[in-house]
């Protein structure tokens, strides 16, 4: 075959291939474009106190989501927006032992995107609504009943996704190992 044959054969199946992949997704392409976070079936979170900044002692909370499917795989995922309600409440102790949440102290919605990012809320922001509430307790502390409500991109698998915890520490005063001599 000739050289000029064999360009213009080469451009025809390039063209063809060009025409018939149009409609596809690039599968060179890893990045997942949909909003939703495909396979998720349950949330759960993990809060502390933490320190960003310079200045010593806490300066928060640090909320890290964890979302998982239905046999408990951990998902990932990125450019994911949707919002992300903290809800801090008083807990109060029932006759029978059990712990429930009683008034709600502070709430807090954060756009969320990305499963590797944690959900910092600033002491500044709740010590007020804390010290309204008749908090803290006898030990200067500040513990409480946290919720936490997931609102999934494009509501799947469902508008709204909860999970709450009763033995969060929001405060705990500065120790002397806290202050600079």
């Amino acid at each position: 075959m000739r050289r000029a044959g064999r360009g213009s054969l080469l451009l025809g199946a390039i063209a063809l291939l060009g025409i018939v992949c149009a409609g596809c997704q690039n599968p060179f392409d890893p990045i997942d474009k949909s909003d939703k976070i495909e396979g998720l079936s349950y949330i759960d979170f993990g809060a502390s106190l933490g320190a960003w900044n310079s200045d010593p002692g806490d300066d928060g909370l640090v909320i890290d989501m964890e979302y998982y499917n239905e046999f408990g795989d951990g998902l990932s995922f990125h450019d994911k927006p949707h919002d992300v309600i903290v809800e801090l409440w008083t807990r109060v102790e029932k006759t029978d032992g059990s712990i429930a949440k009683g008034e709600l102290i502070f709430s807090r919605t954060v756009r969320y995107e990305n499963s590797d990012d944690s959900i910092r809320i600033p002491i500044e922001a709740y010590y007020q609504a804390m010290l309204n509430a008749g908090l803290p307790d006898e030990t200067g502390a500040f513990a409480g009943f946290m919720v936490v409500r997931v609102h999934p991109p494009q509501d799947y698998p469902r508008p709204e996704l909860i999970v709450a915890q009763p033995g969060i520490e929001f405060w705990v005063p500065p120790t002397a190992e806290d202050t600079p001599q």
